[in-house]
């Protein structure tokens, strides 16, 4: 009987443990359907990490779309902060660590921007000046869609 309930008790906590590891959804990403290719770089210190993705999608659901919005002056203006700040952030990582792979594999270039593009910003209002940011950048031309993540 001792056994019995030392099975089950592992059990329920096992149960417990490995339903909370499950890996979470990214609702903007989600709501753009199933992309054909992904990369994702990544850096991560204590309680910092700067992300960076592509993901390539042959038929993206943005019409409708809840979250990316059509680039507009203002959008762009808030995009090309935001990715300046991000470029800082890379150089920072890349001047601590030159072999650092998200360092060598980010190749953003501003100059696809343009009208036809779709743009949706998370800023954390906890933290001022771009200390905490998601930055989903849809380029409609090469149909990629562009994740920055900055968390200081």
């Amino acid at each position: 009987m001792k056994m019995k309930k030392t099975l089950i008790l592992i059990l329920t906590i096992l149960t417990l443990v490995l339903s909370g590891c499950s890996i979470p959804k990214d609702p903007v990403l989600d709501s753009l359907g199933k992309y054909t290719d992904k990369e994702y770089y990544s850096d991560a210190g204590f309680q910092d990490s700067t992300d960076y993705a592509k993901y390539s999608f042959d038929n993206a659901k943005l019409d409708g779309n809840k979250y990316l919005e059509k680039m507009s002056a203002q959008g762009k203006d808030a995009l090309l902060t935001h990715v300046e700040n991000f470029g800082e952030w890379i150089d920072a990582i890349k001047g601590s660590d030159p072999d650092a792979e998200i360092a060598a594999k980010y190749d953003f270039d501003a100059s696809i921007i343009s009208d036809d593009d779709y743009l949706y910003i998370d800023d954390d209002p906890d933290y001022p000046e771009l200390g905490c940011y998601d930055v989903y950048f849809f380029d409609s031309e090469s149909m990629t869609l562009y994740y920055f993540h900055v968390n200081i």
